[in-house]
Protein backbone atom coordinates (compact mmCIF):
# COMPACT_ATOMS: atom_id res chain seq x y z
CA UNK A 1 0.00 0.00 0.00
CA UNK A 2 2.84 2.40 0.83
CA UNK A 3 4.49 1.72 -2.55
CA UNK A 4 1.25 2.56 -4.37
CA UNK A 5 0.98 5.85 -2.48
CA UNK A 6 4.58 6.80 -3.33
CA UNK A 7 4.20 5.85 -7.00
CA UNK A 8 0.95 7.82 -7.26
CA UNK A 9 2.60 10.86 -5.67
CA UNK A 10 5.42 10.63 -8.23
CA UNK A 11 2.90 10.27 -11.07
CA UNK A 12 1.08 13.44 -10.01
CA UNK A 13 4.39 15.31 -9.82
CA UNK A 14 5.19 14.23 -13.39
CA UNK A 15 1.72 15.30 -14.49
CA UNK A 16 2.02 18.74 -12.89
CA UNK A 17 5.70 19.44 -13.61
CA UNK A 18 6.15 17.85 -17.05
CA UNK A 19 2.60 18.15 -18.41
CA UNK A 20 2.25 14.39 -18.86
CA UNK A 21 -1.11 12.71 -18.70
CA UNK A 22 -1.69 9.84 -16.26
CA UNK A 23 -0.92 6.97 -18.69
CA UNK A 24 2.28 8.69 -19.82
CA UNK A 25 3.44 9.21 -16.23
CA UNK A 26 2.65 5.58 -15.37
CA UNK A 27 4.52 4.33 -18.43
CA UNK A 28 7.50 6.59 -17.66
CA UNK A 29 7.87 5.13 -14.16
CA UNK A 30 7.44 1.55 -15.41
CA UNK A 31 9.97 2.03 -18.23
CA UNK A 32 12.55 3.70 -16.00
CA UNK A 33 12.24 0.84 -13.52
CA UNK A 34 12.73 -1.77 -16.24
CA UNK A 35 15.54 0.04 -18.05
CA UNK A 36 17.49 0.77 -14.87
CA UNK A 37 16.74 -2.54 -13.08
CA UNK A 38 15.23 -0.70 -10.15
CA UNK A 39 11.90 -1.00 -8.39
CA UNK A 40 9.02 1.31 -9.22
CA UNK A 41 9.25 2.62 -5.67
CA UNK A 42 12.94 3.60 -6.10
CA UNK A 43 12.15 5.46 -9.32
CA UNK A 44 9.18 7.17 -7.66
CA UNK A 45 11.33 8.24 -4.72
CA UNK A 46 13.88 9.78 -7.13
CA UNK A 47 11.12 11.70 -8.90
CA UNK A 48 9.76 12.96 -5.58
CA UNK A 49 13.24 14.12 -4.51
CA UNK A 50 13.75 15.86 -7.85
CA UNK A 51 10.48 17.80 -7.97
CA UNK A 52 9.87 18.52 -4.25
Amino acid sequence: MEEIRIVNHAKWLLISELAMDEPQAHRYIEKQAMDRCMSRREIAEEIIRTYN
